[in-house]
């Protein structure tokens, strides 16, 4: 019994230190309204009405929680459908369209502050031409082509035992 307890404070010290650790990183804290690093509900309402809405700050907090992601998803593909990039996603494809934006939504952003709204910018680059994500070349579209072209790189069967 003596030996277990000797464990779980041994066990109890290692998270105390391991959690005093790291101060230099970047904590993220829980936003008033719950899910840390989540969009403020009222922003997202306002996001989901107007894609125009979308700030550099959505952009920045993608990686920190899922919501924040979906958001910013949610924005671009309603951009890539706004009627100034309707002859672009018939050129291309509204997937594609989406991706555009969503490149020039990032190039935007680099170095402004988290207020700045860069959705007007992004989708008129778009429809001029910049930021276009380019289509796969036909030898990835198609594995069978592709390794035709480089038959080393196709997966060898795997031996029956």
């Amino acid at each position: 019994m003596q030996r277990r307890w000797r464990l779980a404070a041994g066990l109890a010290a290692v998270c105390a230190v391991a959690a005093g650790c790291g101060g230099a990183e970047k904590r993220v804290t829980a936003a008033p309204h719950g899910v840390p690093g989540a969009p403020p509900p009222a922003h997202a309402r306002a996001v989901a009405r107007d894609p125009y809405a979308l700030n550099c700050g959505d952009l920045a907090r993608q990686p920190l929680a899922e919501e924040s992601q979906k958001l910013v998803i949610r924005a671009e593909f309603a951009l890539a459908r706004v009627p100034e990039l309707k002859k672009r996603v018939a050129q291309m494809t509204e997937n594609r369209v989406g991706r555009s934006v969503y490149w020039a939504l990032t190039a935007f952003c680099k170095g402004q502050p988290p207020s700045l709204r860069p959705a007007k910018s992004a989708v008129h680059a778009v429809r001029q031409g910049q930021f276009l994500v380019q289509p796969r070349s036909d030898s990835w579209m198609s594995a069978e082509a592709w390794w035709k072209a480089h038959p080393e790189d196709r997966p060898k069967p795997r031996p029956r035992d």
